[in-house]
């Protein structure tokens, strides 16, 4: 997740940098908590969520473009347990996740690790919904 990395070259420094803005941390911050109650827990949010095809959920691929260094990459938003840095996937629960929850195309994300600010624009979002098949 190349695309992740701030603009200065930091070596192994910048790797961490990315590397920890796609994981998992805790203690989450009260905003951050918050958002993440709301959206998964929450009936109308997730009804909400549901109709709006263009809101980012767990599950949504999503299109970013790092403002600092003009890099663009996708990656997917899942669940703790479905996490994996290596394949773009991260969680909703690691600092780039939880800021991403509920935003739209367009959207800017600003977020801060290890002192570093990283900047983000949303540039697409992917979400497959599966019909149920009816029985006869």
């Amino acid at each position: 997740m190349f695309f992740c990395y701030p603009k200065r070259p930091y070596g192994a420094v910048g790797r961490a940098i990315a590397a920890l803005a796609c994981q998992q941390l805790l203690p989450l911050s009260a905003l951050q908590l918050a958002n993440i109650v709301h959206f998964i827990a929450d009936d109308t949010a997730r009804h909400r969520l549901s109709t709006n095809a263009s809101c980012i959920r767990p599950g949504s691929s999503v299109e970013l473009h790092n403002t600092d260094t003009d890099e663009r990459g996708w990656l997917q938003l899942v669940y703790p347990s479905q996490a994996c840095y290596r394949r773009s996937c991260i969680s909703i629960v690691s600092p780039l996740g939880a800021a991403l929850i509920g935003k739209a195309p367009d959207a800017s994300i600003q977020l801060t690790v290890l002192r570093q600010r990283l900047h983000f624009r949303v540039l697409t979002v992917l979400n497959v919904t599966h019909r149920q098949t009816r029985r006869s």
